[in-house]
């Protein structure tokens, strides 16, 4: 028994390993503020700085710390938004300034004489990257020399101003096209943001960054508790030895002290998550579908004229997903006389995983498999769930990032608008 719990916790990060706390807990203070830091000590020559986005449980990125450290890396570990009260998400990323990162950079060479590098993922690659060009101005600006910060490791970076109306391609915050150090970025293969991922790293070399990129395939989220797939557990060994890879790499690549222009971000249409239906403002003609259930029975539609058709891109590990099902059940048996068709498709999970869920969740409509998440792709969608609404011309008429109550009486109303004329009505014409 002893051995088993020993290899538990070898070979999965087992949670003993986040309670393995380092010895050294401090404060750097930057202007009006206090950051807190959680210390990793090393004696090799790499200290990274490692932004949590503040989603979530950081038992996993507590877990590489450890790793690194044992691997010779220190690691000071920043959660901004915990230390500055601002609320957990995408927009206290946004609102950090970069000052703050650039005086870490600053305080963590001074303290140690080390090679710098900062790491993040998802949203706090924002931070990351405006404290580097933030470093690069002041550099610039009193004519430093020094050349210690060696680049950033992001993981998966979500580095959008905002989540747009469903249908319309993302903006990305300035900073991207102001960045031109050298970045290592891990993507998750199945991660919703991985087919943005040629247009993110395009913006990132034409501002003259060097770009090494790997993706981690049968990923969604490598610090996100709930998946755990085998691709994640094994890629989650791996990834502390390939991080100080990274960083020797980084160090090995030349990090410009001139900082980029900063131009404003253009004005978008919409923002994050809706709580109604909207009118659709992208392409509106809708993509055909070729895809299989889980049972591995085809579905095929070309045409999607004379009913009302609701395609729903949602996934097992989505809660907002998973919690609107019953109300999509509703939907589908209030309009089941109706010409209406609801299907969902599901995003890049194995089939013995979405057959698992099936048999644990009531699902009372077809459900689609889009496995490497180049059906979502073609949608343009973002985040999950995003819902869109074809109408009788074969037209998408609303879209939807995010869950509601599909089966509240105004919800069922604005489908029924849409629904053609009865044959009935069509004769009494």
């Amino acid at each position: 028994m002893k051995l088993h719990i020993l290899l538990i916790c070898a070979f999965f990060s087992c949670s003993l390993l986040a309670k393995e706390m380092p010895s050294l807990e401090f404060s750097v203070a930057v202007s009006d503020q206090d950051i807190n830091v959680i210390h990793y000590p090393a004696s090799g020559k790499h200290l990274a700085i490692w932004f949590i986005p503040g989603l979530g449980k950081p038992d996993r990125i507590y877990d590489t710390a450890l790793q690194l450290s044992r691997l010779g890396v220190e690691v000071w570990m920043v959660d901004l938004a915990e230390s500055f009260f601002l609320p957990k998400g995408p927009s206290a990323m946004r609102a950090i300034d970069g000052k703050y990162v650039a005086t870490l950079i600053d305080t963590a060479h001074k303290r140690t004489g080390k090679m710098v590098s900062l790491m993040g993922s998802s949203y706090s690659a924002i931070p990351v990257l405006r404290g580097i060009r933030e470093w690069q101005a002041k550099q610039q600006s009193e004519g430093l020399s020094d050349n210690y910060l060696a680049g950033a490791v992001l993981f998966s970076p979500e580095l959008y101003a905002t989540i747009p109306a469903l249908g319309l391609e993302p903006v990305f915050e300035s900073i991207v096209d102001a960045t031109n150090v050298p970045i290592v970025l891990y993507q998750a293969g199945k991660r919703g943001n991985r087919w943005q991922l040629d247009k993110l790293i395009a913006r990132l070399e034409k501002g003259g960054a060097n770009v090494y990129m790997k993706i981690m395939p049968g990923v969604t989220a490598l610090y996100y508790d709930e998946d755990k797939t085998p691709a994640t557990l094994d890629t989650l060994k791996q990834i502390p030895s390939q991080i100080v890879s990274s960083l020797n790499l980084l160090e090995k690549t030349t990090t410009p002290r001139v900082a980029l222009p900063l131009s404003e971000i253009p004005s978008v249409s919409g923002s994050g998550l809706d709580s109604q239906l909207k009118p659709f403002k992208g392409e509106p003609t809708p993509p055909t579908i070729n895809l299989t259930n889980s049972a591995g029975h085809p579905l095929s539609i070309q045409d999607y004229r004379n009913k009302v058709t609701v395609i729903n891109f949602w996934a097992s590990w989505c809660r907002p997903c998973v919690e609107e099902i019953p109300s999509l059940n509703n939907l589908r048996k209030q309009m089941e006389n109706e010409s209406f068709e609801l299907i969902s498709i599901n995003y890049a999970e194995e089939v013995a995983q979405i057959q698992a869920f099936l048999q644990q969740v009531k699902v009372d409509f077809p459900v689609l498999l889009d496995p490497d998440g180049k059906e979502s792709a073609k949608w343009h969608v973002l985040v999950f769930p995003s819902t869109f609404v074809i109408g009788p011309d074969g037209q998408i008429a609303y879209g939807l990032n995010g869950a509601i109550h599909w089966d509240a009486p105004d919800v069922v109303e604005q489908l029924r608008t849409l629904l053609p004329p009865s044959k009935e009505a069509r004769l009494v014409d």
